[in-house]
C-alpha cells in the first residue's frame, strides 16, 4: 500500500514538470507568433506594390511571348520543381504530417508525366523526403525558423535561374496557410510558368501606353525576382506563423491534459490514503475487540 503510495506521488511529480515545459513552449510560440505576423504586415506592402507592378506590366507591356507564360518545356520528359515548406521540430499537432501528406499527394499525381525534384524548406519534410528515397536538391537546406527577405531572395534566385536554363519547366510551392489560430490548410501553388488569369488578367483590353526602359521584356526579367521572392518570403512566414499556431495549441491541449491527470491521480492518492487509514482503525478496533 505505501509503496503504491509513492509511486503516486512520483508520477504527480513528473506529469507537474511535463506540464511546466508544455506552458513554457505555449507561451513561447505565443512570443515569437506575435513577432512575426507584426513582421509580415510591416513587409506585405512591399510585396503588394510589386505584385500590382506585375499585373500592370503585364497588363501594357508585356506583348510578345515569353518563357515566363509560354514555359520552358520543349521536348523530352518534363521536369517539375516543388518547394517543399515544413517545420523545423515537431510538438505541433498535425502540421507536419498535413504538409507532407499534401506533398507526397502532388508528387504521385506530377511522377505519371514528369520528374519531380524537391526543394525543402525546414528539417522535418527533407528529413522525410530522403528518407522516403524521393529526388532532393541536394544545396537545398534551409531552415524555415531562418526566415528573412535575405533567404527569400537566395531561394528566388535559385529557382528562377533553374526554370530559365532549363533545368526545371515548372514550379510549384507547398505551404501553410495561417486562417486562424486554431486552423490552418495547406496550399499549393504555381509559381512558374506564369498564370496571367493570377493577376486576373485574361486578355489585353486596355487603350492606356507606359512606356518601359529599356524594354517590357528586360523589366519583366528583372521584377521576376523580386514576384517570386514575395511569394516565397510570404508562404514561408505563413508557414512559420501556422507552426507557431499549431505548436500553440498542442500545448495548450498538453497542459490541460496533465491538469486533467493531475486531478485524477490526487483522487487516487486520496483513496489510498483513506484506504490506509480505514484499515489501521479496522486493525485497532480488531485489536481492542481482542484484549477483552
Amino acid at each position: 500500500m505505501a509503496n503504491k503510495t509513492r509511486w503516486i506521488k512520483s508520477r504527480i511529480r513528473s506529469v507537474n514538470e511535463t506540464k511546466k515545459i508544455t506552458r513554457a513552449m505555449y507561451l513561447i510560440s505565443a512570443s515569437k507568433m506575435k513577432r512575426l505576423r507584426d513582421k509580415l504586415d510591416n513587409t506585405r506592402p512591399y510585396f503588394d506594390k510589386v505584385n500590382e507592378f506585375m499585373k500592370d506590366l503585364i497588363l501594357h507591356g508585356v506583348k510578345t511571348p515569353h518563357i515566363l507564360f509560354e514555359g520552358s518545356y520543349e521536348e523530352g520528359k518534363k521536369k517539375i520543381g516543388v518547394i517543399v515548406i515544413s517545420g523545423d521540430k515537431g510538438l505541433c499537432g498535425g502540421y507536419n504530417a498535413n504538409v507532407l501528406r499534401s506533398t507526397t499527394s502532388l508528387y504521385e499525381n506530377l511522377a505519371k508525366e514528369a520528374d519531380v525534384m524537391f526543394f525543402p524548406i525546414g528539417m522535418v519534410g527533407r528529413n522525410f523526403l530522403v528518407r522516403h528515397g524521393y529526388q532532393v536538391d541536394e544545396g537545398f537546406n534551409y531552415q524555415t525558423q531562418s526566415v528573412s527577405v535575405k533567404l527569400a531572395r537566395l531561394i528566388s534566385q535559385r529557382v528562377v535561374k533553374k526554370y530559365y536554363t532549363g533545368e526545371i519547366h515548372e514550379v510549384y510551392i507547398v505551404y501553410t496557410k495561417l486562417v486562424s489560430t486554431i486552423r490552418q490548410e495547406v496550399t499549393i501553388k504555381k509559381l512558374l510558368p506564369l498564370d496571367k488569369t493570377e493577376f486576373g488578367i485574361e486578355e489585353d483590353k486596355s487603350d492606356e501606353m507606359i512606356i518601359y526602359e529599356p524594354d517590357p521584356v528586360s523589366v519583366l526579367d528583372i521584377v521576376i525576382y523580386e514576384y517570386i521572392k514575395g511569394i516565397i518570403f510570404g508562404a514561408m512566414m505563413d508557414s512559420y506563423v501556422s507552426e507557431l499556431a499549431a505548436r500553440m495549441t498542442a500545448m495548450d491541449n498538453a497542459t490541460k491534459s496533465a491538469d486533467e491527470m493531475i486531478q485524477k491521480l490526487i483522487l487516487k492518492l486520496n483513496r489510498e490514503r483513506q484506504a490506509v487509514i480505514t484499515q489501521e482503525i479496522s486493525e485497532i478496533i480488531s485489536g481492542a475487540a481482542a484484549l477483552k
